[in-house]
């Protein structure tokens, strides 16, 4: 899916995060209308968590630098990035499904 948008998705926004201390950092109003994320993790590793407690250095799920993730149908309100060593920089697309209002 690399360089194209796939069938049925609408960009709502783009966000970039420096994770560079112990505070986890969430998404921006424009990208929590988003329903579906596309992130690459560009330095170090990062925890992402999609409940209501934010990740920390050694909790939440680990993605790794240098890749690009995708995740469909999550609850963006809730979704927070966190480093896991030094400093992480994340960019973030997040879509919506053409034809839904809701996002």
């Amino acid at each position: 899916m690399a360089g194209r948008i796939p069938r049925g998705l609408a960009v709502v926004g783009f966000q970039a995060l420096s994770l560079a201390n112990s505070t986890a950092l969430g998404l921006n109003t424009t990208c929590k209308a988003g329903r579906v994320f596309q992130f690459s993790v560009e330095t170090n590793d990062v925890r992402v968590r999609l409940d209501t407690t934010a990740p920390a250095l050694t909790t939440g799920v680990l993605y790794q630098a240098d890749q690009t993730h995708w995740m469909f149908d999550v609850p963006s309100a809730n979704m927070k990035f966190q480093r896991s060593t030094g400093t992480s920089k994340v960019s973030i697309m997040a879509y919506k499904y053409v034809g839904d209002s809701s996002a």
